[in-house]
């Protein structure tokens, strides 16, 4: 590991030193441009032709303003225009056009990864990339995927983000700026019509209430399409989605250095991306399918007479052809799933809905005292999610979600005090942070298919030596927690107001699935509640010391608490362990009372109001230094540190996970070159990962780990050409290459298989036996359970995008502008076994393109445009997300959240007045 972090590390200095040498040469002949420092102002003169020239963005990544091209960080920022060229109002869309950006969806949370740095973790936990608007931190992953509209500027920070921003994040920050109130009227709006009866409509108002002191705006936001997939299960179309929202802005200048903002927005946003099956393998031999989701007992008669030994002649016979599932009137066999790439249907039982809603307020406060600054940002964010669905996948009901219901309030507290010293050779920033949240979360798992199958199983088994191994006897099916005393009554029927298992068409009424006891559907629910708390102290500081070189300096101190009440309750669990206690009792390899209902209750994993509370402390950092190399050329070089708070699962009772730890090497080289026709810039990083919090699903219940480490050093290349010889054509893009590897460790796959999750510490290496608590067995451990050289979880290892544009004046007419955008993702792993586990192969998604383009028309005035647009023109099929399961409980089932296909449409655009934007 040090010799290879070593190599890596001289890597990069070399790499950085032969790119500077490179570029500097190439500018060693050119006529010098504005100098570096001033390129803002230089942003500002082309401004008035309205012909900006590359790299000519004002960020505040830093927080300040100055020139993209001056800041010493990777950071992509997508100016308005580009945002509305492309709409990328939401991560999904985004995640084309910046390197090493990553989006997943599951289950409504949003999983947002930049550098192979990225949230797989729990309900109410933090995010690992951050995402602030307006300079407010939202933590809420259940509203990340919400679009976002009336957009100024949108900023990517890639790396650790641990002095000037109010969250400590390991993975990078999202900064989304909306368009503030101007002074002067204007008026805006656009409204598009496409396939899938898609309809989009945007408006803003802004202007004075009081010249020159109160300036107000309001936005407005509407989409909603048609489903984009046939669910054959339910014979309708899902993948249907709608959202709206507003917000409202008021500039109050109450003296010239003072400027308060006040900020208040709300959206709703819905839609039914159902889970598909992707892929289904059997561990019993084959006779679990996704047409028999009850494996033998949902084969047919003639399965039991090429199998013998499994039932009489005399049971066979009472099937009369039928199977042992139908006999007893239970889940009844579905249709097979077709592969949803290949057709675009899918089938899934039951309807899905997800419903997420998100409102904030703010005030930002601006007051410039000459040498000193002093910004005040106090902000409210509220998000809640709601979801139901199946997300087994299959025409048969395998894990039905009713529901899984969040909410999240937050407020923050930002202060920032800033200022140069020195004849302005200092340029120092301090601040603090506050932030609390708090969250709650209800959810309950109905497992119609394995309560099913177990409960088979326990009344139809005959005895060892036995001539066959079932028999049919039983008139009707005990529960199995019907045992004398065996169940609670706070736990035979749901605690949660939760409503009950809907019935499965076919089933006779008197057979559906009930909420509540076995043979009634088990379940699986909880609830919890989380209080957090962080404090935070920053400071940063850039000493000039020549007029090219520069030395900055940052330092924070954070303490992260958390306080949560966890309730799980799972008559499943409970019948099943007091079923095992029961047997053991009267074996009297147990004593009577280890039959009590507490004793079962612990025993089982199960527990009602349990409080854990923790508290961690850290400090971050970075050192950098950044040169300018030659006029427009910056290098930089830095070395950061980023931590990310650890937390509670609502899957367990009394456990916590611990925090994750970042250690970021980074140089890069920004340069404008041939006299402002050429872009690029280039960034080399090495990351030594700690502690790295990931979920992990296994025997129907979840758990959240902390792998030991991990590795990546990676290369990033941002680059825009506009070349004078051919006036309106430019081409920009990025590309993006990251190795990264896992450090020992030795994890259980979900059925647990490979026997790792009988380890005490998942973080070692792996021995090569283990003891079964549950039976004293020495078993050997699987292959596929050591993760050491596996892949970062969604962190492909190339990402590609280019774009090609024309823009020409066609006088009278006004201006035609042309765009095509291709984006390659390769392939990448969602789990950390890398698809190594047998039947688990298909977890991993392979590469594919995303095709876009648009033909615009702009009046001569600017006033009115209209565009014809196309995205995924070759109609791909892919998955935004895969996930592992062992659902139902005699298979590896791999399921997944489709992406959206080919769209097309018309969009209109109408301003007025100087203030329109």
């Amino acid at each position: 590991m040090t010799g290879f972090r070593t190599r890596a590390v001289r890597s990069l200095a070399g790499g950085v030193a032969l790119a500077v040498m490179m570029q500097a040469a190439a500018h060693a002949q050119e006529v010098p441009a504005a100098e570096h420092a001033q390129g803002t102002a230089a942003a500002d003169a082309r401004s008035a032709d309205k012909t900006p020239g590359l790299g000519d963005i004002v960020v505040t990544a830093q927080k300040r303003a100055e020139n993209i091209q001056s800041t010493p960080i990777a950071i992509t920022a997508m100016t308005s225009e580009r945002i509305e060229q492309g709409g990328l109002d939401q991560p999904v869309k985004l995640q084309y056009s910046v390197p090493s950006m990553n989006y997943t969806n599951a289950s409504g949370y949003t999983y947002i990864s930049l550098r192979g740095i990225g949230n797989n973790a729990a309900i109410l936990s933090d995010s690992t990339v951050a995402t602030y608007q307006d300079g407010v931190y939202t933590g809420m992953m259940v509203t990340q995927s919400v679009p976002t509209f009336d957009l100024q500027r949108i900023e990517v920070l890639r790396g650790p983000q641990g002095t000037l921003y109010g969250r400590n994040t390991t993975g990078g920050v999202i900064n989304y700026i909306t368009k503030e109130p101007s002074f002067e009227f204007g008026a805006a709006g656009d409204v598009s019509y496409g396939n899938y009866n898609s309809v989009e409509a945007n408006a803003g108002l802004t202007g004075p209430l009081v010249d020159d002191k109160i300036a107000i705006k309001f936005s407005f936001h509407y989409d909603r399409h048609d489903g984009y997939y046939q669910n054959l299960a339910i014979n309708q179309r899902e993948y249907a989605g709608n959202s709206i929202g507003g917000r409202i802005a008021v500039l109050i200048r109450p003296a010239d250095n003072l400027k308060l903002t006040i900020r208040g927005d709300m959206s709703r946003s819905e839609n039914s991306n159902a889970y598909t099956n992707v892929h289904l393998t059997s561990l019993d031999g084959g006779a679990t399918d996704d047409t028999h989701p009850l494996g033998i007992f949902s084969q047919p008669a003639s399965y039991f007479t090429t199998n013998p030994g499994l039932l009489s002649p005399a049971d066979i016979a009472k099937l009369n052809g039928g199977s042992i599932a139908s006999y007893y009137g239970l889940v009844q066999n579905g249709q097979a799933s077709p592969d949803s790439l290949k057709t675009g249907t899918f089938t899934n039982w039951a309807p899905t809905i997800f419903k997420t809603k998100s409102s904030g307020a703010s005030i930002t406060a601006d007051w410039d005292l000459g040498d000193v600054t002093v910004k005040s940002i106090s902000g409210y964010r509220y998000g809640s999610l709601y979801n139901t669905g199946d997300v087994g996948g299959l025409s048969t009901p395998l894990l039905y979600v009713s529901p899984i219901d969040e909410t999240d309030k937050q407020y923050t507290q930002e202060l920032n005090i800033s200022g140069k010293a020195f004849d302005n050779k200092l340029e120092w920033l301090v601040g603090a942070f506050y932030y609390h949240m708090d969250g709650a979360a209800r959810n309950a798992y109905y497992l119609p298919t394995v309560g099913q199958t177990y409960l088979l199983q326990t009344n139809l088994a005959n005895p060892a030596g036995s001539a066959y191994a079932y028999n049919l006897n039983a008139t009707t099916l005990t529960p199995l927690g019907s045992l004398p005393g065996a169940f609670p009554s706070s736990y035979q029927t749901t605690p949660f107001d939760m409503p009950s298992f809907p019935g499965f068409p076919g089933v006779p009424a008197e057979a559906s699935p009930r909420a509540g006891s076995i043979p009634s559907t088990p379940f699986m629910g909880g609830t919890m509640t989380q209080k957090s708390d962080s404090y935070a102290a920053f400071a940063q500081a850039t000493y000039h010391l020549t007029d090219d070189l520069r030395l900055t300096g940052g330092i924070r101190y954070t303490i992260d608490r958390k306080v949560a009440y966890r309730t799980l309750h799972s008559n499943f669990a409970y019948a099943l362990t007091a079923s095992t206690i029961y047997q053991y009792v009267q074996a009297g390899y147990l004593p009577p009372e280890a039959y009590g209902e507490e004793a079962i209750a612990s025993a089982a994993g199960l527990c009602t109001n349990a409080r854990k509370a923790k508290t961690w402390r850290a400090p971050t950092g970075m050192v950098s230094l950044d040169y300018d190399a030659a006029s427009n050329v910056l290098t930089y070089a830095k070395v950061s540190w980023g931590y990310k708070a650890g937390g509670m699962n609502n899957g367990e009772c009394n456990t916590s996970y611990d925090p994750e730890y970042l250690t970021a090497y980074e140089g890069g080289v920004k340069a404008v070159m041939a006299d402002g026709q050429i872009l690029t810039n280039l960034a080399l990083y090495y990351y030594d990962y700690k502690d790295i919090q990931f979920a992990t699903y296994q025997n129907n219940g979840s758990r959240v780990l902390n792998a030991a480490s991990a590795t990546a050093f990676g290369v990033e290349l941002e680059y825009a050409f506009r070349p004078r010889f051919a006036p309106g054509w430019q081409l920009d893009g990025s590309a993006s290459f990251e190795a990264s590897h896992y450090g020992a460790g030795c994890f259980g796959d979900p059925a647990n298989l490979n026997n790792a999750g009988f380890l005490s510490s998942p973080k070692d290496a792996c021995p090569a036996t283990v003891v079964n608590p549950n039976t004293g067995q020495v078993v050997p451990i699987g292959s596929s359970a050591d993760i050491k050289g596996n892949e970062l979880i969604r962190a492909p290892r190339w990402k590609f995008n280019a774009g090609l544009q024309y823009a020409t004046d066609v006088g009278d007419f006004g201006n035609l502008l042309a765009r095509l955008d291709a984006a390659w993702t390769g392939k990448k792993y969602n789990d950390i076994w890398n698809g190594k586990v047998p039947g688990l192969d298909q977890s991993a998604d392979p590469g594919y393109w995303v095709m876009n383009a648009l033909l615009g028309w702009t009046s001569p005035d600017k006033r009115f445009s209209a565009e014809v647009f196309g995205e995924n023109l070759t109609d791909t099929r892919y998955y935004i997300n895969r996930n592992d399961t062992n659902i139902p409980s005699t298979a590896y089932s791999v399921i997944g959240v489709m992406g959206t296909p080919r769209t097309y449409g018309v969009r209109l655009r109408a301003k007025f007045g100087s203030g329109a934007y």
